[in-house]
């Protein structure tokens, strides 16, 4: 376990029993460095580190307000170890509210397989996952469908049977969501959690909610969520709660549509449906109907665009993820 009395996270410095601020630099415009705020909420005694990050799809803030509503919570003297809070994991994409780097184009999560010294978004990704790798003991990344989709309250592990992966299935119920998807795709294998998993330390998605609409309740759970792994490992008193029935998912399917238009959801995210059902229509500006988007199996909807959203022809539109127990 990492001693959490004495680190560093760019500016920011550890202090017991005390919340701390600081920025930790990702890159350089031209005339400045490119910084994310960072917080650390350091116990008063050793103990293991916690990585919370949020942002690197620049409109998916929800994580970095539940973390700061869980920092007001809790009596740092209490702790043992620390919290680090990464409040947007990709500044340049936050600013703008995109989900991609807006100077290279790139997706910041499919980055951490390779990471590397070339673009803007890869020397950051290879920032991020160095500093976490160096004090870090579990890593949360935290998610949400953004401007554009709807995502229901899950989490994400990476599943190879290590152990940091069995570890890091265990936070994922300390979570309290009542849905895991168990990945093991190739779409994912350049996700921070599934790199981080396979250099040896657990660490999850958490999916919450939409960042076009911060519900106090989307808030709260992703508040909760961390509290959930901050107790697993034990860095705050007490017991994690995980929900008392979870369903387990696996391999996603991605449906995505050949006509533009407007996007009519005929079910919501986090249900499960049949082979065939239909999830949504596409009408156009005439009110036609030109396309109807059916499930290929039967699947847990872990992300679906959102009502009346007006989308071009090759949006991903929902995320259909295989069932693997009840």
């Amino acid at each position: 376990m990492a001693k959490a009395l004495s680190f560093k996270v760019g500016t920011a410095r550890a202090r017991p029993g005390a919340w701390t601020t600081g920025t930790l630099t990702l890159g350089e415009y031209p005339d400045a460095p490119i910084t994310t705020p960072v917080n650390i909420l350091c116990g008063a005694r050793p103990g293991p580190v916690l990585w919370v990050q949020s942002a690197i799809h620049g409109a998916e803030c929800g994580g970095a307000l539940g973390l700061l509503r869980l920092f007001k919570d809790l009596d740092p003297k209490r702790m043992k170890g620390a919290i680090v809070g990464v409040m947007a994991a990709n500044p340049t994409a936050f600013r703008l509210l995109a989900r991609n780097t807006p100077y290279d184009g790139e997706n910041m999560n499919r980055l951490f397989e390779k990471p590397s010294r070339t673009a803007h978004s890869r020397q950051a990704a290879a920032t991020l996952i160095d500093t976490a790798m160096s004090v870090a003991d579990a890593v949360m990344d935290m998610h949400s469908g953004g401007l554009d989709t709807e995502v229901p309250f899950y989490a994400i592990y990476w599943e190879d049977g290590s152990p940091a992966s069995k570890r890091a299935a265990e936070l994922a119920r300390a979570t309290g969501v009542d849905a895991i998807w168990r990945s093991t795709d190739s779409w994912l294998a350049g996700a921070m959690y599934t790199a981080v998993t396979k250099r040896g330390k657990p660490a999850i998605i958490v999916e919450n909610g939409s960042g076009a609409e911060l519900t106090d309740r989307v808030v709260d759970l992703n508040r909760d969520a961390i509290a959930g792994v901050a107790r697993a490992l034990g860095i705050t008193p007490g017991r994690a709660r995980p929900a008392r029935r979870i369903l387990a998912v696996g391999t996603c399917d991605l449906l995505y549509n050949r006509r533009g238009g407007f996007f009519l959801p005929a079910v919501e995210v986090g249900t499960v449906v049949r082979k065939g059902q239909m999830i949504g229509r596409v009408m156009d500006s005439h009110g036609r109907i030109v396309e109807e988007l059916a499930s290929p199996k039967r699947s847990y909807i872990a992300a679906l665009v959102r009502e009346h959203r007006a989308i071009h022809s090759g949006t991903m539109c929902a995320e259909c993820c295989e069932i693997l127990r009840d």
